[in-house]
């Protein structure tokens, strides 16, 4: 289910990511352009015990991007998400 988009800054460059709930995670998917220069990276966040984990990248400023992204979206997100129930 889509849930919300947002634009993340991969190496300095602005990338479109639509965002999808998958089970007990979120997916952003990057959004396909041919002629870009910089291969942007399929992100999953989950929420485990009220924090956010962010998977699919090491580069701390994006996983900080994400983690902001997704707090401010949090009233868009199915509740599921927000708990650390299974």
């Amino acid at each position: 289910m889509h849930v919300f988009s947002t634009v993340l800054f991969v190496n300095g460059n602005p990338v479109g990511y639509k965002v999808f709930k998958q089970e007990n995670r979120l997916v952003l998917n990057p959004a396909e352009n041919p002629s870009r220069e910089i291969l942007p990276p399929a992100i999953s966040a989950r929420n485990e015990g009220g924090e956010w984990l962010v998977e699919g990248t090491s580069d701390r400023d994006l996983i900080a991007q994400v983690i902001e992204d997704v707090t401010l979206n949090e009233g868009r997100l199915p509740t599921a998400l927000l708990s650390a129930a299974p």
